[in-house]
């Protein structure tokens, strides 16, 4: 009877090219390797689960392989098999989590003075060699500076920056990165068909998020969840066992937050503390929604750790928003998430995240408000210059009337307000002009910050796609930029505002 062999054993890479997400590490070795270019002495770090003890194994294969040293270790010869199952005698692995004193390193220093049994290196993989002990590292050091032509070493660490200068530079230092999600995700269903059983593209994505680019975790996350689905794993059997909530509820609770409604984004966070689940896990994934919608908004084709199903949902939901609103929003729900982690009632502290990000267009009318724009949409007033478009079936005849309707499809409301307090709205030769004398400075620079999302309105409503935002400034405000200019340089209202602080906001000339 043989006992059940993990996944995260059964599936470690045996060869340089079964390694996943470390392109740069395999080359770096391949060449060194190829061209004998070989250290005494290697640091390997990253992120736990991401390859550094694995591809030591290997390059110790690849050292003392028959064929070696070698790019391309056999994988069939006694010393590759003798590697691979732990059980050679020149190829020594130390714990430094549990032997980190200076009495283990000085034994270490010992055995590399005795030449290798039968292979042609004496490799030392020393793991988690961050805990050694200073004394320990003084003692390490003494072997790195002189050390045997037959010895190499390869120490592995998550932490890097515990290392003193001194041994760091006696390492060749080589990164391990976190593995894209993308590449877990086809690892792992790779794995499932190799191994017979069904996992849903959702449950992948999942896991590969759950475990922040981190292969080995990520397969022993896949046979936790394997033993609890008892078959076929889907996205609900991943979120059961990590206590996280299925993909749609963070659909749902984000719709909510798109719409402004806070009150069913409430009813969300209150479903999934009623159904045993942790709402800072659900506050969580929505984070993670709003920095995937900012990449989107950015780059359309930008890779998200979401299912492929729903990526058209999240592009529409980006390019509506914009990217200056999904800043703000993603500041706003990191900084919530420090409510969240020191709160006693994690909880209530979601109730309040999600709340106030909720509240973000009344937060906008807010400043509208404040920085002297109309706080709801007004009506349009026709000028000369607002040249009409006859549209088949009866719609709007004016480019701001289309203009407008489009964007408020769009959803972006108080830009649609915006747009209706221009001067006018014309169109020249291929353009779409916006002409803005009388604004206020501040709606002014909303509307060509949001150029953009203007020129996605103005094609959506048959209007010339390129716009051009005008600031024509009629006589009067000529007039009152010249008074504001005069009082400025005013030397009784310069000492005013240096004594009392301050600045000026407005600049009136009383009859």
């Amino acid at each position: 009877m043989t006992s059940y062999q993990v996944l995260a054993r059964r599936w470690r890479p045996q060869r340089f090219e079964d390694l996943v997400g470390q392109e740069v590490v395999v080359r770096t070795l391949r060449n060194a390797l190829a061209s004998r270019q070989i250290a005494h002495a290697y640091l390997f770090s990253g992120l736990r689960g991401v390859g550094k003890t694995t591809v030591a194994r290997l390059l110790a294969k690849a050292l003392n392989c028959d064929k070696g040293p070698t790019p391309e270790p056999c994988g069939e010869c006694i010393p590759c098999q003798e590697i691979a199952l732990g059980s050679s005698m020149d190829v020594l692995e130390m714990d430094a989590a549990s032997n980190r004193g200076i009495d283990d390193v000085r034994e270490l220093r010992e055995v590399a003075r005795v030449l290798p049994v039968r292979d042609r290196y004496r490799v030392f993989i020393v793991d988690e060699a961050h805990q050694l002990t200073k004394d320990a590292f003084g003692a390490l050091l003494k072997i790195l500076e002189e050390p045997p032509a037959h010895v190499v070493f390869i120490l592995a660490s998550t932490e890097k920056d515990k290392f003193p200068a001194t041994i760091l530079s006696r390492c060749l230092q080589i990164d391990f990165r976190p593995i894209p999600t993308e590449l877990v995700v086809a690892r792992l269903a790779q794995i499932a068909e190799k191994e017979g059983f069904q996992l849903t593209a959702g449950a992948a994505q999942l896991v590969a998020r759950a475990t922040e680019g981190s292969l080995r975790d990520a397969l022993s996350l896949l046979d936790r969840v394997r033993a609890f689905a008892e078959g076929a794993v889907d996205e609900n059997a991943v979120a059961e066992v990590l206590g996280l909530p299925p993909f749609e509820t963070v659909l749902a609770i984000w719709k909510a937050l798109e719409g402004g409604d806070v009150a069913a984004a409430l009813r969300v966070v209150r479903t999934e503390e009623q159904a045993g689940r942790e709402p800072a896990a659900l506050y969580e994934q929505l984070v993670q929604l709003l920095h995937a919608l900012l990449l989107l908004a950015n780059d359309s084709s930008a890779p998200v750790p979401f299912p492929a199903g729903h990526r058209a949902a999240l592009q529409a939901s980006a390019a509506k928003l914009g990217s200056p609103l999904l800043v703000r929003l993603l500041a706003l729900a990191l900084e919530g998430k420090n409510l969240v982690a020191s709160a006693e009632r994690p909880g209530v502290a979601v109730a309040v995240a999600v709340g106030r990000l909720t509240l973000w267009p009344r937060l906008q009318r807010v400043e509208a408000l404040l920085a002297g724009e109309p706080p709801l949409p007004t009506p349009a007033v026709s000028a000369p210059t607002d040249t009409a478009v006859p549209e088949s079936g009866g719609g709007p005849a004016t480019p701001t009337a289309r203009l407008v309707e489009a964007l408020e499809a769009m959803g972006a409301h108080l830009l649609a307000g915006r747009v209706r307090s221009v001067r006018a709205v014309s169109i020249t030769g291929e353009t779409l002009v916006l002409h803005c004398g009388g604004l206020p400075p501040t709606a002014r620079k909303s509307l060509r910050e949001a150029v953009e999302q203007l020129s996605a309105a103005a094609r959506q409503a048959g209007l010339p796609g390129d716009v051009r935002v005008d600031e024509d400034r009629p006589a009067a405000e000529k007039q009152e930029q010249g008074l504001r200019a005069r009082v400025e340089t005013d030397e009784g209202v310069r000492r005013v505002l240096e004594v009392f602080g301050g600045r000026l906001d407005s600049v009136e000339e009383k009859p």
